[in-house]
């Protein structure tokens, strides 16, 4: 795992901006075979007013460029996703998507995780945590997170959403 995290648009949001979670192998000219996924899974109910993910089908196997053009000519619709607590997505990070608004006054939480190769460098990606919290977790959840462990977490770091381009 190189991430985790929550999307949630309150009351008022607007649409953000189509993105991919992360870059290609090499350039996007090039179809890997998959090497990362993301899963969400929300914590509420997504219905058409929360704020439903939204994402454009086949769009991981694209050039960024081309697919953000399809989508907006309409050649490719970005598909919003209603789900209940306990469905879950899982995707490629590839795929062009977003958030939509939320028009409730109800915040639309959904978990965000990311997991990629053992191999695949992620810079842009930084899970940093506390000697004493890692070393507490069983084992089994150590081998499965990658993740740099430090003996105690800077007191000026703030944690920032980056919006990845890619």
């Amino acid at each position: 795992m190189v991430q985790m995290g929550v999307d949630v648009p309150f009351q008022g949001s607007d649409y953000q901006e189509t993105h991919r979670d992360f870059r290609p192998l090499f350039c996007d000219e090039i179809v890997t075979p998959l090497y990362a996924l993301a899963v969400n899974f929300p914590l509420v109910e997504v219905t058409s007013e929360n704020g439903p993910f939204q994402m454009a089908r086949g769009t991981h196997v694209l050039p960024r460029e081309e697919g953000i053009r399809k989508i907006a000519m309409g050649e490719i619709p970005m598909e919003s996703f209603y789900m209940q607590p306990g469905d879950v997505i899982v995707r490629s990070p590839l795929g062009l998507h977003r958030g939509s608004p939320n028009q409730t006054n109800q915040p639309r939480p959904m978990i965000v995780m990311g997991y990629a190769m053992h191999w695949v460098h992620t810079p842009k990606v930084d899970l940093t945590l506390p000697r004493d919290y890692y070393e507490s977790l069983p084992e089994k959840l150590q081998q499965m997170l990658r993740c740099q462990v430090v003996e105690q977490l800077p007191k000026d770091k703030v944690e920032t959403y980056i919006n990845f381009k890619y």
